[in-house]
């Protein structure tokens, strides 16, 4: 079974992010980051929801490694996606991919890459 650790390097890395750039969307260092990955710390409590929202992915699958909606273990190297209705669920790898990147953009980017998105009239 996979640790923690393991799980968060393998969110981040799908997520398309440095340890870098999590610590910044966390607002918290580098090496913060760096020590949960390599099993040294672990992220407060108070910082689990701030991560769930950074990398995209469930409490229960980030902590457990349980898909959301799912308590039984998930099977090693099956793909998951977002279960919870204010999320919008990916129909494979690319869409999740796009999703975790536009949810990481700041709001002003959101808003530009959502009018170039937008129909012509």
């Amino acid at each position: 079974m996979k640790r923690f650790a393991d799980r968060l390097r393998e969110a981040r890395v799908a997520a398309g992010m440095t340890q870098e750039q999590l610590g910044f969307a966390l607002g918290i260092t580098k090496s913060s980051v760096s020590a949960w990955e390599n099993g040294r710390e672990t992220p407060s409590f108070k910082m689990l929801p701030e991560l769930r929202r950074a990398l995209g992915r469930s409490l229960d699958e980030l902590i457990c490694g349980v898909a959301s909606g799912d308590h039984r273990q998930i099977a090693e190297g099956s793909p998951t996606y977002a279960s919870d209705e204010s999320s919008p669920v990916a129909r494979n790898e690319k869409e999740r991919a796009l999703l975790l990147r536009y949810r990481n953009l700041p709001v002003k980017r959101r808003a530009a890459l959502l009018d170039l998105l937008k129909p012509s009239e």
